[in-house]
């Protein structure tokens, strides 16, 4: 199960329109489980919603989360929730963090590109770029400045020397194929933000290595869902070798909580990484939006969330 801790909130902060910041504190001063840059926590909320939100400050603080949120009216109610309903000093619990957008320190050099909210977890990789001492530039894209979270810091803390603003009422959209379509070797890009910048960033870097693009998704797309031409499979449970199919419309993770069988979980798309689940054998459809490409091909783990397979069965380390 997910190992959950009960935190305080110390601090709310409007960033931008939108987009507050929560400061969450130990409610007895203790410090916090350590995290890395890139990480997320899971925000359990009382109306039975789990949300993920990125970490936004540096990971060498170990008092406190500080994380970015932007409130969607047209949401799923996670983040109208917060804004409407959670306070100062009031606690809530949360996940311990975990990453799935890890930042390679190894590189000689970086790009970081945010878009909107996508901030939050960009930041916390400059951050850390900084205490290294490894060159990077920090590119900002939002629709204009009144939807830019963390301005002052960017533009007068000390990362506002690596920064790079665009704003489209002002400069147009990020251009993204004269910064990022030619290989620079000995760099590495990490990007967060809008699906429409993710994918034009995709497109611009197609000619770079896979190992040194990485992306983080905060929505899934079509391409995680059920598909009309689904087919049915088996699983095998390797600790009890039972056997179960997985019909065309429904998913691993539906099938194995109908039998008892039951996987840790948030978002049931493919984006958070909770579900994942140690894959034995058996050849997957991978339809997440966590795994890179090679660690598709290793095909050592699923998410049963959204996952399916390609072959006739599955053998599931459970």
């Amino acid at each position: 199960m997910t190992q959950r801790i009960t935190v305080l909130i110390n601090a709310i902060k409007d960033q931008a329109l939108n987009i507050r910041t929560f400061e969450l504190v130990s409610p007895d001063g203790e410090a916090l489980p350590s995290f890395t840059a890139g990480s997320h926590i899971d925000v359990f909320l009382e109306n039975g919603l789990v949300r993920q939100y990125s970490l936004s400050n540096s990971q060498d603080e170990r008092l406190r989360y500080v994380v970015g949120i932007q409130k969607e009216e047209e949401g799923r109610g996670g983040s109208k929730h917060l804004y409407d309903n959670l306070q100062v000093g009031d606690e809530i619990e949360i996940s311990i963090p975990r990453n799935h957008f890890e930042l390679d320190e190894s590189a000689q050099r970086y790009k970081l590109i945010g878009g909107g909210i996508g901030i939050t977890p960009i930041l916390s990789m400059a951050r850390r770029l900084k205490a290294l001492g490894k060159p990077f530039q920090l590119f900002y894209a939002c629709r204009n400045e009144n939807r830019a979270a963390f301005m002052d810091e960017l533009k007068s803390g000390e990362l506002s020397s690596h920064v790079i603003l665009s704003f489209d009422d002002t400069h147009g959209p990020l251009k993204t194929q004269s910064l990022f379509g030619r290989v620079d070797p000995g760099v590495q890009i990490y990007c967060c933000g809008p699906t429409g910048l993710m994918d034009a960033v995709k497109e611009a870097t197609t000619a770079w290595p896979a190992s040194t693009v990485r992306f983080e998704h905060f929505a899934a797309d079509e391409s995680t869902g059920l598909r009309e031409d689904d087919e049915s499979f088996e699983v095998v449970i390797q600790s009890s070798g039972k056997v179960f199919q997985v019909p065309a419309d429904k998913s691993i993770l539906t099938v194995l909580e109908e039998n008892g069988i039951f996987v840790d979980h948030a978002c049931c798309e493919g984006i958070c990484g909770t579900c994942e689940t140690g894959l034995l054998e058996g050849n997957v459809d991978h339809r997440d939006m966590i795994l890179t490409d090679d660690e598709k091909n290793e095909n050592q783990v699923i998410m049963v969330c959204c996952s399916r397979a390609k072959s006739s069965r599955l053998t599931l380390d459970l």
